[in-house]
């Protein structure tokens, strides 16, 4: 059965600021509400704070105001105003009911609540033009505002929120949660289940979730903290930082940096005009950047990067690393598996690296140095600039040097097949793995680690 109960008046008082008047009435019922049914609300004009109890039932208060230029209009707008409470078999719904106004009447009105309903029912709020202070929902919630802050603590169950024009604080749920944002900042934290996260227009921080996190971004810094599960954030316009994630971390941005650290899993990172910063990735980490660059160090598995526009600084990788980039330089220390560099209008260094070596440069000198015990091939193709290639001692090599315009000078003993001016081919020791240097305008120098 349903019953509509209109608007009941507590008390009422007058207030005169200046030439207008205005006046306050307030509205009081409570209505039966068994555990698992649904409150619903349906409002504008003002704020609605709930709270929950452990009780069967929804207290539901009501400040209703009016302002107009005089006492009597100020009742009569307050009188129309309605307040309808319906009980069902599916819970109880409140609505606010306003007066239509034509034309400039100069009359302005509306209402804040106060409710008290039961932790365990569901409760889905509609409101526009005011804020909404949720705590202590612990059977789902569903939150559609406008124009007007949203704070949402200590909730459980699914949780959707969707809100413009105003900030979202989310400050802890016991399950999954989506929030929809626009035109306003939106804070995220001690989130248990799942999060995906939607913001336009606004900054975006989030602390502590539990499994996977999903982020779209636009014109707003996004920061992440603590993910328990795979991180996918997408953003334009704005900065990207994640630390401490359990899982993989891919990161999309454009018009922004990307700062990430302590990741367990695997990280793909990628960004235009912004520069691509890591630490501590446990596996292996792709980065794909333009116009800014990428540095990074202490990757568990490979390394692979490509940029343009943008200096690339990778050290300590534990397997190999691959490096492609236009118009700048590349260095790489600490590599234990396999390099590939390849650059144009820039400078390559490889230090300390353990294994295979191969590198492609134009317009920009060549440095290799090698300490492996154990024979790994190095291959060097330069134009317009010197290479220099030290090797580690007691390794063999089969050498093959060559350049045009330039150089070549050993002080590693070779015992040598074919010798001239811009060409030098034999063996390092009693030979081994192939030694290829070609240049062309430029220097070859090889030198002994032991000479240092």
């Amino acid at each position: 059965m349903r019953n509509a109960i209109s608007i009941f008046v507590i008390c009422s008082c007058a207030v005169t600021a200046g030439a207008r008047e205005e006046l306050r009435r307030d509205f009081q019922k409570t209505a039966a509400l068994a555990a698992g049914r649904t409150f619903r609300i349906e409002h504008s004009l003002g704020n609605v704070t709930i709270r929950t109890h452990n009780r069967n039932e929804v207290s539901i208060h009501a400040t209703i105001r009016c302002s107009a230029s005089n006492a009597d209009r100020a009742k009569q707008c307050a009188d129309r105003i309605q307040i309808s409470v319906q009980e069902s078999a599916s819970g109880v719904s409140v609505r606010t009911e306003y007066p239509r106004y034509e034309g400039n009447n100069n009359i302005s009105y509306g209402a804040d609540y106060e409710i008290v309903m039961p932790e365990n029912s569901p409760l889905e709020l509609r409101n526009r033009f005011g804020a909404v202070d949720a705590v202590g929902v612990r059977a789902g919630t569903h939150i559609n505002n406008g124009n007007g802050r949203v704070t949402f603590a200590q909730g459980k169950g699914a949780l959707r929120i969707e809100n413009s024009f105003g900030d979202v604080d989310l400050r802890e749920n016991d399950g999954d949660a989506t929030v929809v944002n626009a035109n306003g900042r939106l804070w995220a934290r001690n989130v248990t289940g799942a999060l995906s996260l939607s913001d336009r227009f606004g900054e975006i921080e989030v602390t502590d979730v539990g499994r996977n996190l999903t982020v779209h971004s636009a014109n707003g810094r996004v920061s992440v903290s603590r993910v328990g599960g795979l991180a996918i954030i997408t953003n334009s316009f704005g900065d990207v930082t994640v630390n401490d994630a359990k899982a993989d971390v891919s990161v999309r941005n454009e018009n922004g940096g990307v700062n990430v650290s302590g990741v367990s899993g695997a990280a793909e990172l990628q960004t235009t005009f912004g520069n691509i910063k890591f630490t501590r990735i446990g596996k292996t980490l792709t980065a794909r950047g333009s116009n800014g660059n990428v540095m990074g160090d202490t990757v568990g598995e490979s390394a692979t990067v490509e940029t343009t526009f943008g200096k690339v600084d990778l050290r300590g990788i534990k397997g190999g690393a691959r490096v492609t980039t236009g118009n700048t330089s590349i260095q790489l220390a600490g590599i234990s598996g396999t390099v590939y560099a390849k650059a144009s209008f820039g400078g390559v260094t490889v230090e300390d690296a353990s294994g295979p070596i191969a590198v492609e440069s134009e317009n920009g000198s060549v440095t290799v140095r090698s300490n492996t015990p154990a024979c790994q091939p190095i291959s060097v193709n330069a134009s317009f600039a010197p290479v220099k290639v030290t090797l580690p001692p007691s390794v063999g090599y089969n050498l093959s040097a060559r350049t045009s315009f330039g150089r070549i000078h050993s002080s590693v003993t070779t015992n040598v097949s074919d010798i001239s001016s811009d060409e030098l081919t034999g063996k390092i020791g009693s030979g081994g793995c192939e030694l290829r240097l070609v240049n062309h305008n430029g220097n070859i120098d090889i030198l002994s680690a032991a000479a240092r």
